[in-house]
């Protein structure tokens, strides 16, 4: 069994691994520690796995590796694809994209309001459970706009989104603490 290429469980494992690390990069923050220390712990004990049983196997039977080479790379075949994904940040843009009107449609009502609202609610694909006007670092509200903030299952998090449909003001939150937030904008 050890000298076959890799059957269900392994490519169920690779699998959950990538769908693990593209829910991380759907988030409004990038979890890069995160997810290379997800990769140190589970993804080179995959790869070692992987490793031994394609030696063995090609000790074993060289033809064995040769004639199914393409079962023998799918499991790289795959997180090639999430990483490939994850670097022209496609998670993070579907995500946001299936739930931008709901978040706009929701920030509309939050501006109207003066007092955070801190009731969770999902809005398209995220969890908003905290939400308020935007102000400045001066603490100057910003007319019509809203902060929201998402609440994510796996990841204890307090990032968000803020909604500025004037544009972005002279200073903002974002260039006094750049490490909240994402360095593209949307």
């Amino acid at each position: 069994m050890i000298t076959k290429p890799p059957g269900w469980p392994f490519l169920t494992a690779v699998s959950a691994v990538g769908l693990v690390l593209l829910y991380w990069a759907s988030a409004p923050y990038r979890y890069t520690i995160e997810m290379f220390l997800f990769a140190v712990f589970v993804v080179i004990p995959l790869a070692l796995v992987w490793l031994v049983r394609i030696i063995l196997a090609g000790r074993k039977d060289a033809d064995v590796v040769s004639d199914r080479l393409r079962r023998w790379f799918l499991p790289w075949i795959v997180l090639a694809v999430v990483l490939a994904t994850i670097v022209v940040d496609a998670p993070f843009w579907v995500r946001f994209t299936i739930s931008k009107p709901s978040m706009e449609a929701f920030a509309k009502t939050v501006t109207e309001e003066t007092t955070i609202d801190a009731s969770c609610r999902w809005l398209g694909l995220y969890r908003v459970c905290w939400a308020s006007p935007y102000s400045t670092i001066e603490a100057e509200v910003l007319p019509g706009s809203a902060a929201l903030s998402t609440e994510e299952w796996a990841i204890h998090s307090n990032t968000g989104f803020v909604w500025l449909p004037k544009g972005r003001p002279e200073e903002t939150m974002e260039q006094v603490h750049p490490w909240r937030s994402r360095p593209t904008q949307r």
